[in-house]
Order: C-alpha cells, then sequence, then structure tokens
C-alpha cells in the first residue's frame, strides 16, 4: 500500500500518465497479437476451404461420370426390354397359331369320323363360323 500511496505522492499526474501509456502499450500489444493469430488461423482456414472446393469438384467430375454410365446402362437395358418384348409377343403368337393348328388339326379329324358341327365346338372351342368350312371340305360326304 506504501508503494501505491508514494506513487501517486511525488508527482501523480506523470505517474498516472505512464500508468495510461502502459496499459495503453500493453492493450496495444495484445489487440495487434490477436489479430496476427486470426491472421494465421484465417490462412490455414484458406488452405482447407481449397482443399474441400477441389475435392468437391472432384467428387462433381465423378458424379457426371457415373451418371453418364448410368444413362448408357439404361439406354442398352431399355434396347434389352424393347427386344424381350419383342419376343414374348413372338412368343405369344406362336402359343396362339400353334394351338389353333392343333384345334385346326382336331376339327379336321374329327370332321373326317362324321362328328356334328356341335361336337367339334364343344371339343375344340371353335365357333361354328370356323368348323363349317372345315366340314364341308373334310367331313363325310
Amino acid at each position: 500500500m506504501d508503494f501505491l500511496h508514494s506513487f501517486l505522492e511525488v508527482n501523480p499526474i506523470v505517474n498516472l500518465t505512464k500508468v495510461m501509456t502502459f496499459l495503453f502499450v500493453f492493450s496495444l500489444i495484445i489487440i495487434l497479437g490477436a489479430f496476427f493469430y486470426d491472421f494465421l488461423k484465417n490462412k490455414k482456414n484458406e488452405k482447407k476451404i481449397g482443399i474441400l472446393e477441389r475435392a468437391i469438384k472432384d467428387l462433381i467430375e465423378e458424379f457426371r461420370s457415373l451418371e453418364l454410365s448410368l444413362s448408357d446402362q439404361k439406354k442398352i437395358l431399355n434396347e434389352y426390354k424393347y427386344v424381350l418384348d419383342r419376343l414374348d409377343q413372338e412368343i405369344s403368337r406362336l402359343a396362339d397359331s400353334s394351338k389353333g393348328d392343333s384345334n385346326i388339326t382336331n376339327a379336321i379329324k374329327m370332321a373326317n369320323e362324321g362328328k356334328s358341327i356341335e361336337e367339334i365346338s364343344q371339343i375344340t372351342g371353335m365357333t361354328k363360323e370356323e368348323i363349317e368350312p372345315i366340314i364341308k371340305y373334310h367331313g363325310r360326304s
């Protein structure tokens, strides 16, 4: 306490000025240190952001190449689907014509045996209009 009392009594204005100058310089050094530290952190963060931007650009390019690849695969799958649909239609057509041929063959055999239109229609499932010409040309005379 004596130190503070003697410090202020000897020359209070000069001593107060010294204290204020010291506080100002000390504050200025702390502020400059904080700015320098912040500057260094900003530089480090800028480098990290640059690295991240490059990584994002690389990812975007990879996604674009994957998108093109998937687009090509989609075209190929659509072509396969088209071919499979055509094959399915062809199989259905062949099955129908094969079934129709066997019905016609059965109807001709039954007409040769002398069966009536109603009997042939019940067994083969053919209409009477389809059976009449068969009986006319293949039926017993």
